[in-house]
Order: structure tokens, then sequence, then C-alpha cells
């Protein structure tokens, strides 16, 4: 499970906490379960299931701020390039940010051209 935690101090948590306080005041479920992702408590998860809204977290556009250090997270550049509505997302609240858990996310580029590989 890959995950983006993105701290108060980044130039991304207003946009995060606006996408986190959207997704809660329109569910209706019930919160998915507190738990504690490398070290980090989160809590009040929300899944987000439909296309639309896995585009707005999509475009948060965490990448830019993958060499933030208000940017914790154990994906590389390659992997949140890699990001698209195919993937299972899950939001949740963290005590000093916002968490996004990525559930399905490719770790190696698919084989591409006739061969598998670029022939140039």
């Amino acid at each position: 499970m890959n995950y983006a935690l993105i701290l108060e101090s980044s130039r991304k948590a207003k946009a995060a906490k606006q996408l986190y306080e959207h997704f809660r005041n329109h569910y209706k479920g019930k919160f998915l379960p507190e738990q504690k992702i490398e070290g980090y408590v989160i809590r009040d998860g929300i899944p987000v299931v439909h296309s639309q809204e896995k585009n707005r977290v999509l475009n948060l556009r965490l990448h830019d701020e993958h060499l933030s250090p208000y940017l914790k997270t154990n994906m590389n550049l390659f992997h949140m390039l890699m990001l698209d509505d195919q993937i299972d997302i899950q939001a949740y609240k963290a005590d000093n940010g916002w968490m996004f858990l990525y559930q399905g996310i490719q770790n190696l580029p698919k084989p591409f051209g006739t061969q598998g590989f670029d022939m140039r």
C-alpha cells in the first residue's frame, strides 16, 4: 500500500484539507477504522470511489511536491506520475495533515514497442 502524507506546512495543505472536508461532508457511510501507517496515526478514513472524485485527488498534483520536506511518501516520482483513476484511493485525516492511500499502482513501467522495448 502506497501513501502520501501532506503536512499542514505544505503548499498543497489547503487544497488537501478542502478536498478531505468535501469528501467528509458528502460521505454517508461509516468511516474506515483508525490505523497506523509508517508510524503515522490516521483516522476517519473515506474511500474515494467515483472517477470524478479520484480525479480531484489526482489534480492535487502531488508529484510537484515530491522533493518537499512537507510531503511524506513511500512512492518515488515514477509512482506518482503513474497514478490514474483506475487505482483505489482512500483519504484520511492525520494528526498533522492529511493522508491519501493508494492501492494498485504498478511497480515497473509496462513494456512498449514491438519487442517490448524502444528500438531507437
